[in-house]
């Protein structure tokens, strides 16, 4: 799973320098937070106790989240493609005038991220860090994401 998914981080990393459109930048982006969201599938589970702990799946989901954490998408946020512009994005407009609060919530993003793999190795450890990666994806849907 680590090879294909740092293949594709670093096809997001060269498409986010490269995007040709408006649209190419607005897929990649939501490609971006697919894989963020497929790994926060396995893990907020077993953090709410709605499935069982697997520490190699934990383990798995949280390197994978850091992976990505790495990667800086702040290029695919091209002027014009928020959801005033285009329908294919949830985007607010407020991004782009408010473009240092959105930076420090990708900032908060990946610093949490970044915590996933140490935080795998028990549920202990594991649930408060979940919340807090949670809770930087929130703090960012709330200010800048159409509901």
């Amino acid at each position: 799973m680590r090879k294909p998914l740092l293949a594709l981080t670093l096809t997001l990393a060269a498409t986010a320098s490269f995007a040709q459109s408006p649209k190419d930048a607005v897929d990649a982006r939501q490609g971006y937070f697919d894989l963020l969201g497929a790994q926060m599938a396995v893990l907020a589970p077993m953090a709410q106790g709605k499935t069982e702990f697997d520490a190699a799946k934990a383990q798995t989901a949280a390197d994978n989240i850091a992976a990505l954490a790495k990667v800086d998408i702040r290029p695919l946020f091209v002027e014009g493609t928020s959801v005033d512009d285009m329908m294919e994005t949830h985007a607010k407009s407020e991004i782009w005038s408010n473009m240092d609060l959105f930076g420090q919530k990708l900032d908060g993003l990946h610093q949490a991220a970044a915590e996933m793999p140490a935080a795998a190795g028990s549920l202990d450890t594991l649930q408060p860090a979940v919340g807090k990666l949670g809770g930087a994806c929130k703090s960012c849907h709330d200010e800048f994401r159409a509901k």
